[in-house]
């Protein structure tokens, strides 16, 4: 089996569980040829399931079926993790699940399920975790084991007269987070990776996110708030990992300058030797170099940020507190400190030529080696779907896959805008400063390897959007 499994204990019952993250959906692109992230979620569980025997199923490099292997293992209990996209495998898994001859009790939870738990409402799900779900299905765990029903528990949706109901969830509290087993990354360090980043594990040091972006999800899990976690824990974790690179999930490292100092001061103290990868705004970065300067002292390679546009009128109509100044001071601070910049941006659907041309143009002139390229989405759950009225999403769920469009462009064609996008993606390895930048870090082998995966993945995006508009 992948990832870890537990031996029985004489005298205890131990239930048989299946912690289970469904492998990207076919109609969208696969990422994990570049980047492939451990699966922090499966080990918490792993973690907090200590009573019970705990397989693991991460569908990003183990393909199998999940129900195969629930039968094959006798699971009593599969838990799912799931993303927008996911939620339509996940029903089906779980519909496909209760039919087998001894069906498992079924929960989900992960980053959609805290925000729109209702979407998973479906009479073969037993219950839905939105807040606090380790310490959730912990507890429905224990119950399941017990023989007693578990849909009193707080912070979780139970099926009542055909409706998923909330119960109301506990206060967020982040101190309470286990530090996980890293059976996973023990297992296959291999695995897992962010770009040129080999051997990469990932930590969480907080939850949520200040900032009001509208068209944001991050900033609507944990219930709209935000939480650190004490940074003692937290370093004593980093001191712990088997491996040199950390990938450092927060939503928004950058949130609190005496935080951020304070952990620079930890690392050090500690003799800390790892690169990070965080999370950050650009409106932070501009306005405290000097932070950036200790963060980079204490190991930060790499910062990914939000750019999203390249005019201020669009920063300002969906709540970003940066501007277009705050941006190319990210970049030339980056740049001095050599901190490796990922730019985040967005595409709107409504643009014409010139607007495109004006991102290409400002990539270029940059010099951003790593950009990614977004559809403008309406993600359900967020600020910018109550701001308009946006109704209840219908299927397919993959289309939320962040590349595709959810209704014809006002000015191009489909096929002219999505030829744009993937215009965009191959900017970086075409143009002649970034791709010397790129054979740097990568090595000749390496940015070939970079280049052809490039190609592959945008080809592969060309043909799926034929296949599946």
């Amino acid at each position: 089996m992948s990832g870890g499994t537990r031996g029985t204990n004489e005298g205890t019952r131990r239930l048989r569980i299946l912690a289970w993250k469904p492998k990207p959906e076919r109609q969208t692109i696969r990422m994990d040829r570049v980047i492939c992230c451990e699966p922090l979620e499966l080990e918490y569980l792993y973690t907090v399931l200590e009573a019970d025997d705990v397989i693991l199923l991460d569908g990003m490099t183990d393909r199998r079926d999940p129900v195969r292997v629930a039968r094959a293992v006798g699971a009593d209990v599969v838990l799912a993790t799931s993303y927008v996209t996911n939620v339509a495998t996940v029903i089906e898994t779980a519909e496909r699940l209760k039919r087998l001859a001894s069906p498992p009790a079924v929960l989900v939870g992960g980053p959609h399920a805290e925000v729109v738990p209702e979407h998973f409402d479906s009479p073969c799900i037993d219950g839905v975790f939105f807040a606090d779900a380790l310490t959730g299905v912990r507890l429905a765990c224990d119950r399941i084991r017990e023989g007693r029903p578990f849909d009193d528990l707080p912070g979780a949706a139970f099926r009542r007269d055909g409706r998923l109901v909330r119960n109301p969830g506990p206060p967020l509290d982040p101190a309470a987070l286990p530090v996980p087993r890293r059976v996973m990354l023990e297992a296959h360090p291999d695995r897992y990776r962010y770009l040129h980043y080999g051997r990469c594990a990932s930590v969480k040091t907080a939850f949520g996110c200040h900032e009001k972006c509208t068209f944001c999800f991050c900033t609507e899990q944990h219930g709209g708030r935000y939480g650190p976690r004490p940074l003692d824990a937290v370093v004593d974790e980093i001191a712990a990992l088997p491996v040199e690179n950390v990938f450092i999930l927060d939503d928004n490292f950058l949130s609190s300058r005496a935080r951020v100092l304070e952990f620079c001061d930890r690392v050090r103290e500690r003799g800390i030797r790892k690169r990070f990868v965080i999370y950050g705004g650009a409106d932070f970065v501009a306005r405290n170099p000097e932070v950036m300067a200790q963060l980079r002292l204490a190991g930060v390679d790499g910062l990914i940020t939000g750019f999203e546009f390249v005019t201020d009128s669009e920063l300002a109509a969906v709540g970003k507190r940066a501007r277009l100044r705050d941006n190319d001071l990210t970049i030339g601070i980056c740049r001095k400190l050599g901190i490796e910049l990922f730019a985040l941006f967005v595409v709107d659907p409504d643009w014409r030529v010139e607007d495109f041309r004006r991102l290409r143009d400002y990539v270029r002139s940059r010099g951003i080696a790593f950009a990614t390229f977004s559809t403008y989405t309406v993600l359900p759950g967020t600020a910018l779907a109550r701001q308009e009225g946006v109704p209840p999403p219908a299927p397919p769920w993959w289309r939320y896959d962040l590349l595709r469009l959810r209704s014809r462009p006002r000015h191009l064609s489909p096929i002219r805008y999505y030829l744009w996008l993937f215009r965009l993606y191959l900017l970086p390895s075409l143009a002649a400063g970034t791709a010397g930048r790129l054979r740097r870090l990568y090595g000749w082998w390496g940015f070939a390897k970079l280049v052809f995966n490039g190609w592959r993945i945008g080809l592969e995006y060309l043909v799926k959007l034929a296949i599946w508009r």
